[in-house]
């Protein structure tokens, strides 16, 4: 408990740093940004430390993070100066919407570190590489952080989310093995908080409901505002697929065989009747990340990933595209500011037509200068933190910028399409600049596109994933082309034309029997078709002369970005029918992960400003309007339901009941289970210097191995080697680091085994249970050891080989050492 309320306090004291920063730089938003000061602060804050130690600027440790958190406070401290009334407006204006997102943080942070603490274990899947990036960051002096699993390089993955990790750790003064768990705690809560920031600022915003508009009365805290946000919410961040209503029903005893051959969940028929309300045949949670069960020519089954936020939370992993979320998020809500600019705060037309810039320095439509350098930090970070997501919300950003900028030009001007594609190449650049350092030195095994030939999605299978968010966004979608045509009856050419190819595209899929992808190209029409129809300016030809105020009135900046949210996240589901990035798999399965991973926050988000927009509508609509709209809200209701059977039964069934110690500690199961490895992980973390290296059995990915290196911090020879082959796209380094454990570990030569120790800088050899498994390590293997080295450690079977004193291992030679990358 004590551990959670100190990571709170810290990451509160972070956002309140970063208030006035953000307040400012999403000062068009009903709530000014307030609901986005957590992620804005923990980028800003991670940014600087990441760069001023990369540089050599700082040290890493806990003065570095101080001196970050200074900077960040002071450069506040010049902006607050100026927008000390715009935060006191915030507060006041839209208490409630911020008072319900600040509570949902808290609550969501103290709910999963209680789940968390009854199913803490640093163990399985990814978890042991994730928590030796932690503490290889952790035990790094400068940046690049030293890569844990292959030593004498540097990490070559998408590293800042580890790196924000290591900043409140080494803040806070907690352990790694605490905060590892806490930080899964706190994506959970920033993905719940910045869900329903986003959906009640785009309702609050859709109503009219400026802070400014709250002191006059109308306030953004009106319970269509809250419950569509908290809506929201549930869906980004606690919904399941409905993959979890199967179980349940298979869990009882129900079910017909042909029902479950049908939607064909692998492994899903081969469980019992469970003794309990939930299924409980172990990992039946496990099922509902693999709902798209592809078969190939032959009939073969080939794996595919569908991952959605909370099986991610559930699951502990804190990669990347989990670590993401809460900016993804922010990359959106920089997305709606721009949408909502123009308004009281416009500039006057003349400084709208100027070269653009000229318009960039001064800020766009009367904002500030460093609006477009921060759009290019911000959104730029989704770079160094998953890189899959970086080219999906630029896009999305700049066909933001675009609808927004075409508002300011009369009809004929085509200076908004230049302009945007200024704003491209500037955004692109600055992304690219800013975290220039990490480029440089990454690698990576994408390889070019491949096309998917004989695989295509089942409709069944994909309306089992995503079926909740389809049915939500077809009703918005129909109710928004009803009111489209009853207020704005003259439809623009481009909409037309979108509808056009939707529903050409989508015949033709459909003749050719990929029923999933002509389903997602006629959703995709109607939606590019209706955005088109709300982006184009309402009161026909703009006035050189008078502003842009009254057709910006007009615009409907939250449902332009709803429409964006749709045609990108139903195309990223629709391109994995045709294409894939080929990798080290050389199939379709990350392609999918990475992609429907994206499309579940944008139909979720969407999803739910749909729902407040179509029932907001009830009491206008005609009777038939009102029949279809409670059918549509009945199937949506009971599909909700059902999207939330999978968390309900999969939390409890994760966490034991809730049974047994609760404890936050990751790796207190390792000194109960493997207490002489415990020993020994005391030992190095306590007495190895900060540039050790050392050698361990290498195993297989998701194995056991190298758990030593991983809960240390301490480069070892080579890890997971599978796994470095994906971060670096080639296995040449690794496959001669296996030969040369295998040289150390059972060569009859000990100064051949002496050379490769100094070759590699090696200081400290682990002879444990893996290495006696792996290289069949025995008697005669330590007394080779005995004889180049001392026994700094043993217990209970697990030595620790240091060098003697005066000898040659602790300095390796500088000229033999690898170039770290």
């Amino acid at each position: 408990m004590l551990a959670t309320i100190l990571w709170w306090l810290a990451i509160q004291a972070i956002a309140l740093l970063a208030l006035p920063i953000t307040v400012r730089l999403l000062r068009f938003l009903p709530d000014r940004g307030v609901g986005m000061a957590r992620p804005v602060g923990l980028l800003l804050a991670g940014y600087l430390y990441w760069l001023l130690v990369t540089f050599g600027l700082l040290r890493n440790g806990t003065p570095a993070v101080v001196a970050v958190l200074l900077v960040l406070g002071a450069c506040s401290a010049l902006v607050r100066r100026r927008g000390r009334e715009q935060i006191a407006r915030s507060l006041a204006g839209c208490w409630r919407q911020i008072a319900v997102g600040e509570a949902l943080f808290a609550l969501g942070l103290a709910a999963f570190a209680l789940f968390r603490a009854y199913n803490p274990d640093i163990a399985f899947t990814e978890k042991p590489m994730e928590f030796g990036f932690i503490n290889g960051i952790l035990r790094s002096t400068t940046f690049p952080p030293r890569d844990p699993w292959l030593s004498g390089y540097a990490i070559s993955y998408y590293y800042l989310g580890y790196v924000i990790v290591a900043m409140v750790t080494l803040l806070t003064g907690l352990s790694s093995a605490i905060t590892f768990n806490l930080t899964n705690a706190t994506l959970f809560a920033l993905t719940l908080s910045g869900a329903y920031s986003l959906v009640a600022n785009m309702i609050a915003a859709a109503r009219g409901r400026r802070a400014e508009g709250a002191e006059r009365g109308g306030g953004s805290g009106s319970w269509g505002v809250l419950g569509g946000g908290v809506l929201g919410a549930a869906l980004v961040a606690v919904a399941g697929n409905l993959e979890g209503v199967l179980e349940f029903v298979r869990a009882r005893g129900w079910g017909a065989t042909a029902l479950y051959a049908w939607f064909d969940v692998r492994n899903l028929t081969a469980t019992g009747v469970s003794s309990t309300w939930y299924p409980d045949d172990g990992w039946w949670w496990w099922r509902a990340s693999r709902v798209i069960h592809d078969r190939n020519a032959l009939g073969q089954s080939v794996e595919v990933i569908d991952e959605f936020p909370f099986f991610s939370f559930l699951l502990g992993d804190n990669h990347p595209h989990v670590l993401a979320l809460p900016f993804i998020l922010l990359a959106l809500a920089l997305a709606l500011n721009l949408l909502l600019s123009g308004r009281e705060e416009a500039a006057p037309r003349e400084e709208g037509q100027g070269p653009l810039w000229r318009r960039l320095l001064r800020g766009v439509w009367g904002g500030w200068a460093l609006d477009v350098p921060l759009w290019g930090l911000l959104i730029g970070a989704l770079g160094f933190l998953n890189t899959w997501d970086y080219p999906i919300y630029l896009g999305i950003f700049l066909l933001a910028y675009l609808a927004r900028r075409a508002q300011e030009c009369a009809r004929g001007d085509w200076r908004w399409l230049s302009d945007g594609v200024t704003l491209g190449l500037l955004l692109g650049g600055l992304g690219l600049a800013c975290y220039l350092p990490f480029y440089a030195g990454f690698r990576s095994q994408a390889g070019g596109l491949g096309l998917v030939r004989d695989v295509k999605t089942r409709l069944a299978q994909y309306l089992l994933m995503f079926g909740t968010q389809v049915v939500l966004v077809a009703g918005y979608l129909l109710a928004e082309l009803g009111r489209l045509r009853r207020e704005r009856p003259a439809v623009p050419w481009a909409a037309w034309l979108a509808w056009g190819a939707g529903a050409a595209l989508g015949a033709g899929c459909l003749a050719m029997g990929w029923a999933t992808a002509a389903l997602g190209l006629a959703l995709v029409g109607l939606a590019g078709g209706l955005g088109l129809w709300l982006a184009a300016p309402a009161g026909g030809a703009v006035d050189e002369t008078s502003g842009p105020a009254e057709g910006s009135a007009a615009f409907d900046g939250p449902g332009v970005l709803a429409m964006l949210m749709v045609v990108a996240g139903v195309l990223l589901t629709v391109a994995v029918e045709l294409v894939y990035l080929r990798d080290s798999f050389d199939n379709r399965m990350n392609t999918v992960f990475k992609f429907y991973y994206q499309a579940w926050v944008l139909l979720s988000v969407a999803g739910a400003y749909g729902v407040w927009r179509l029932l907001s509508s009830w009491r206008r609509a005609a009777l038939a309007g009102r029949l279809w709209r409670g059918a549509w809200a009945g199937v949506g209701a009971v599909l909700l339901v059902g999207a939330l059977a999978y968390p309900a039964m999969a939390t409890v069934s994760k966490a034991n009941g809730f049974r047994g110690e609760p404890t936050l500690d990751g790796v207190r199961y390792v000194a109960r289970s493997r207490p002489a490895e415990y020993a020994a992980i005391l030992w190095l973390q306590e007495n190895a210097p900060e540039d050790a290296v050392m050698a361990e059995a290498s195993g297989g990915s998701y194995t056991e191995y190298n758990w030593v290196s991983a809960h240390t911090g301490i480069p070892t020879l080579l890890g997971w080697g599978g796994h470095e082959l994906q971060w670096r796209g080639s296995y040449d380094e690794p496959v001669r680091r296996e030969e040369a454990l295998g040289v150390i570990y059972r060569s009859n030569d000990p100064a051949q085994i002496a050379a490769l120790l100094q070759e590699y800088g090696v200081r400290y050899v682990l002879v444990g249970p893996n290495e006696r498994a792996m290289y069949g390590a025995n008697q005669v293997t330590l007394s080779r050891f005995d004889r180049l080295m001392d026994r700094v450690f043993e217990n209970d079977g697990v030595i620790i080989f240091g060098p003697k004193d005066g000898g040659v291992l602790p300095v390796a030679d500088p000229a033999r050492l690898p170039v770290v990358q």
